[in-house]
């Protein structure tokens, strides 16, 4: 992959992230994740930094990934993998580890990040092109 298609990706990507993350948490979900210990405000220089890393890593290892198909395909399944490792594995973790998460929050948060890392993977598929 080159350096052009990984930025492009990197951006969409982080863009995507950023504006799904505040729409969830801070909209739709505002009053069933509270969280002990939580900042009132997010510090936005690292939040930024960290979904720039993501999807930098995440497109960098799509591009690894992707062989063939169509890119509505690629991205799904893709992002399918990344969803039940990074969103359904961690938060049960969370869950067997702390006392401040219900089942419900824990599976719900699954979903939602299950469906956003399948967008993200269609979101990358066609920004950088590749399927």
């Amino acid at each position: 992959m080159n350096v052009q298609k990984l930025a492009i990706g990197t951006i969409a990507g982080a863009v995507f992230l950023l504006l799904a993350d505040m729409v969830w948490y801070t909209q739709i979900m505002k009053d069933s994740m509270d969280m002990p210990n939580m900042r009132p405000d997010p510090d936005m220089m690292w939040m930024i930094i960290s979904y720039v890393i993501f999807a930098l890593a995440f497109t960098a290892i799509y591009s690894k990934w992707s062989g063939g198909g169509s890119k509505v395909n690629s991205g799904l399944n893709f992002g399918l993998w990344v969803g039940i490792l990074g969103g359904l594995a961690m938060n049960l973790m969370w869950f067997s580890l702390s006392t401040n998460m219900t089942l419900n929050q824990a599976l719900t948060d699954s979903v939602y990040t299950i469906v956003k890392y399948i967008l993200l993977g269609i979101i990358v598929a066609y920004a950088t092109g590749m399927g």
